[in-house]
């Protein structure tokens, strides 16, 4: 296939459009709901909307710490004397809730059922008790001009009503909706199934180092980072990577991609994919092989060489650069999006400090340069973050980021007050 230079933004687009309906088809074949504890659930998403099974508070209960009266008994023009015939404690309610009867009230305590025979709850403040003192036989409530039933009250469902939606199809969960579930007794949670993901690293000179002592290596070989890297930013994402790694041989490659395709709902490659001799994934799949994939140079750096296809089995394909800055730009331009990340959003460049980025060459260019970056204190605060160039070359500099910058490259263009960046942080 020819090399017509799109953008990375046309890319992006088009594997979203051609690639996602078949992501979704092989998500949902093994069912795409799989019900887990809350606290086994934090940071997946929820495959179905969450409703409250019951109402917060189940009683009415007080707001304050207090005496639960009669709004009858009060005065709002003069003080009135009660007698006090025992309390309740924020505590389970065993037995018949106590009668209050005229003229009389029960201290109370924040949180406790307010008994059926009360309908007010006064606050401490406005008696003549020691807050921390033993129970009184009798309170003296001043006047403040406002007596009214249900003042200090929470009634039924006033917080969560049964029925409330609690959160979406698709929200991620939270400590806020685990404290929710646990609040209203929700025992698990429709989660969506892991997407399931299959690394392929290429190369005659991978070596894998994950299993054993990091052995030496001869001249022309590489520790594979590829694929943990992968693996990693999978795993950020809420999915789960089988690793594998194998050689320049294309008939190897594509037994290995008919094996993995049958149990993944997608299959990334990394390697193989420029305009040398011993392009594997190119040779195997695209217009000299079985012609399952579509290959392209972006108008893109780190990164440009790219592709993507679909497996006869229906699995998609993202065929993603060999060098590990390059890949890493692939996942999260391309692959995040899939899986529901690589969200993009505006931050202040500060240029006083840290690396401006290198000239991309002697010839005339213009594209996506995406820079490795970290976020840094802004001095007006959150709702402008700042972020700078993270000094290094190839993949030093991405040890230390926490975002990718998204610097338009183009003569025309010289303002870099504002720049597009993808956080990194999980």
């Amino acid at each position: 296939m020819g090399v017509h230079e799109m953008t990375a933004w046309q890319w992006r687009a088009e594997l979203r459009a051609e690639l996602a309906p078949a992501l979704a088809r092989r998500r949902a074949r093994d069912g795409a709901i799989q019900e887990l504890p809350p606290d086994a659930a934090l940071g997946r998403h929820l495959a179905a909307a969450v409703e409250a099974p019951e109402d917060q508070p189940a009683v009415p209960v007080s707001a304050m710490d207090g005496f639960a009266v009669r709004a009858a008994d009060l005065s709002a023009d003069a003080p009135v004397e009660l007698v006090v015939r025992g309390e309740l404690a924020a505590a389970p309610q065993l037995g018949p809730a106590p009668t209050v009867g005229p003229g009389e009230a029960l201290r109370i305590m924040t949180g406790a059922p307010v008994p059926p025979s009360t309908d007010t709850v006064v606050e401490v403040e406005r008696t003549d008790v020691d807050p921390h003192g033993a129970l009184p036989s009798r309170i003296r409530i001043r006047p403040d001009g406002s007596v009214r039933p249900g003042r200090h009250v929470r009634g039924i469902g006033e917080e969560i009503a049964r029925g409330d939606l609690l959160a979406e199809t698709g929200d991620r969960i939270g400590p806020g909706l685990i404290a929710l579930a646990a609040t209203l007794g929700i025992r698990t949670l429709p989660l969506a199934r892991p997407p399931q993901i299959a690394v392929v690293v290429t190369g005659d000179e991978v070596v894998d180092t994950r299993s054993g002592p990091v052995q030496d290596i001869a001249p022309g070989a590489v520790r594979d980072s590829n694929g943990t890297m992968l693996a990693a930013a999978i795993t950020v994402t809420g999915g789960r990577a089988e690793l594998r790694t194998t050689d320049d041989d294309p008939a190897r490659l594509r037994t290995l991609l008919d094996t993995l395709a049958e149990g993944s709902d997608l299959v990334l490659t990394t390697g193989g994919v420029g305009h040398g001799a011993f392009d594997v994934v190119k040779a195997a799949l695209g217009d000299r092989g079985a012609g399952l994939s579509r290959f392209e140079h972006l108008r893109l750096r780190p990164g440009g060489p790219q592709g993507y296809g679909m497996h006869p089995s229906g699995t998609p394909m993202i065929h993603l650069p060999g060098t590990p800055v390059g890949a890493l730009v692939g996942f999260h331009l391309f692959v995040a999006p899939l899986l529901g990340h690589g969200r993009i959003e505006r931050a202040r460049w500060d240029q006083a400090g840290g690396a401006e980025p290198r000239p991309s060459g002697r010839r005339a260019w213009s594209g996506l340069q995406v820079l490795p970056g970290r976020r840094i204190e802004a001095a007006r605060g959150p709702s402008q973050p700042q972020v700078e160039v993270v000094p290094g070359r190839r993949l030093a500099p991405f040890g230390r980021a926490d975002c990718l910058l998204l610097h338009e490259e183009d003569a025309a263009s010289t303002d870099r007050s504002w720049v597009p960046v993808i956080d990194l942080r999980a």
